[in-house]
């Protein structure tokens, strides 16, 4: 089987061609048990930086609200929607794991590191997927069809209509709800965004496949977000890599 850009979903579970990993099946419960369980474990969810104690803490105060007409997500969208690179870090059962994304002009860069291990893909635009890992030092090249930057968009790529928002008081973080297209991240559910509730800046990323349990969500925070980096969209040096 030819490698991609992995899926959105599959990106974020961590179960990546690129890490050498097999996508373990996700337990199962009706869909009324998984939507008020999925929904409660997002809703509950903080940063990890907004772990203190609410009472010894002054979080601020929001003016969202969650029946108006604006919404943070767009904010986000017309600022960086096609020129972006994120680092997030995984959280709870993906504690530790980084995840780096960046996107521009139809050219895609997406890396993981789990426990020191580096693994990356850059889709530079030439028709080709360079598979890279620094921990086996080895590299495979596929064929893009042009649209697997569009797989690896973590934060737009994938993302539907709003479903609904929620505001977490005891830590000030606004998080929207919206459903994802399945033909893009690679199954169906819901991303969450979860927004600092004074400046708008995206603070957490939780992914809430449809059909899992509470343990399936996976939780991300932001470590950082600014405009795409050229130099990570290039043709790789492989010179000191062996083909596999």
């Amino acid at each position: 089987m030819n490698k991609k850009m992995v899926t959105i979903i599959a990106a974020l579970a961590m179960c990546t061609a690129m890490a050498g990993c097999t996508e373990s099946d996700t337990a199962s419960s009706s869909k009324a048990e998984t939507t008020t369980t999925t929904t409660a474990a997002a809703e509950s969810a903080a940063p990890a930086e907004s772990t203190a104690d609410s009472t010894s803490a002054n979080v601020g105060t929001t003016d969202y609200d969650v029946d108006g007409d604006f919404r943070a997500f767009e904010q986000m969208k017309d600022k960086y929607d096609g020129n972006y690179l994120a680092n997030l870090t995984g959280q709870m059962s993906n504690n530790g794991t980084k995840y780096t994304i960046c996107i521009k002009d139809g050219k895609a860069y997406q890396a993981l590191t789990v426990q020191g291990m580096k693994s990356y893909t850059v889709c530079p635009g030439d028709g080709k997927l360079y598979n890279v890992s620094e921990g086996t030092t080895t590299y495979s090249i596929e064929d893009d069809d042009g649209n697997q930057w569009k797989s690896a968009d973590i934060l737009f790529g994938a993302t539907l209509d709003f479903d609904h928002a929620y505001i977490d008081t005891t830590t000030n973080v606004v998080q929207e709800y919206y459903n994802l297209d399945s033909s893009v991240s690679g199954g169906e559910g819901q991303i969450v965004y979860g927004f600092d509730g004074a400046t708008y800046d995206l603070k957490q990323v939780v992914l809430l496949p449809e059909g899992a349990d509470e343990s399936s969500a996976v939780y991300f925070t932001v470590d950082s977000m600014g405009e795409a980096d050229d130099s990570l969209l290039a043709v790789p040096d492989l010179s000191a890599y062996t083909k596999e």
